[in-house]
């Protein structure tokens, strides 16, 4: 080791005790000192030798239970009635916006059967529908 080598490693050394120096000042708690007076206001405006005033703690008061009184029956309205489900007499076709629906729902999972009592038609209509030519485009 020549001598730039350890003189930057004193000054390296230097720096770090300095450094863990200062952060520890930073976080160590103010000791007061006896003979020095400091007067440093405090956040509030007064001195810190004086005591700051004990906080009044905050109650809530609750008001008094009143003794259960005559049971009263708050009126309820009256149920709704619910009307029977009425079926559906079956359409004679499918509207021509959901043949394209019909189509992939036959295709890809349900069977004509299912189509046909979802749609509300009998299976002769959802198999014309199937057997039928797919639409090329717009007849002019």
């Amino acid at each position: 080791m020549d001598e730039w080598q350890s003189a930057d490693e004193r000054n390296s050394r230097e720096k770090t005790s300095r450094a863990r120096q200062a952060a520890e000042d930073l976080f160590k708690r103010a000791q007061p000192e006896a003979n020095a007076e400091v007067t440093r206001p405090t956040s509030n405006g007064g001195l810190p030798h004086e005591e700051e005033p004990r906080r009044q703690p905050r109650i809530f008061t609750v008001p008094p239970r009143l003794p259960p009184g005559p049971q009263v029956e708050i009126p309820t309205a009256a149920e709704p009635v619910r009307r029977k489900t009425v079926a559906k007499p079956p359409t004679r076709t499918v509207p021509p916006s959901q043949i394209g629906r019909v189509r992939a729902l036959a295709t890809y999972g349900m069977t004509p059967l299912q189509v046909a009592e979802l749609y509300g038609v009998t299976i002769a209509e959802i198999d014309r529908i199937l057997k039928s030519p797919v639409y090329a485009g717009k007849m002019r």
